[in-house]
């Protein structure tokens, strides 16, 4: 039924609880998040990254110039609709300040971890 997500490895489509698409250095981010119970070792989160394709169009009729655009790839428009079908109008595009507020809580726990696990092998050198 989700013929795109299961080509890429999402099984769980009962346990999707929302997604998000971003543009980020050339590649588009879609990430895909899960319910998960407290304690569970399975992910919470999964990433994916989808190259854009270059296309040469003509840029204007009269004058002959012709300008390269990217085009996101076919198969994360596939991804988003069949997300989209799931999680239904949960999905939204726009951002809340609580969002940003949790998303850079997050990054810093995450950088903080990363700097501690640093530190400790600096130290057993």
């Amino acid at each position: 039924m989700y013929q795109t997500l299961e080509s890429m490895g999402v099984t769980s489509f009962e346990d999707i609880e929302k997604f998000t698409l971003r543009y980020e250095n050339g590649f588009d981010v879609l990430k895909v998040y899960y319910r998960r119970e407290k304690g569970s070792l399975l992910p919470k989160s999964k990433k994916f990254k989808f190259g854009r394709s270059t296309k040469t169009v003509l840029a204007d009729g009269g004058q002959q110039t012709y300008q390269q655009v990217k085009e996101p790839s076919l198969v994360v428009l596939r991804a988003v609709d069949e997300l989209g079908k799931l999680v239904g109008k949960k999905h939204e595009d726009k951002l809340t300040k609580e969002d940003l507020v949790a998303e850079l809580e997050h990054l810093e726990k995450v950088v903080s971890s990363k700097i501690e696990d640093l530190k400790e092998k600096i130290s057993k050198l």
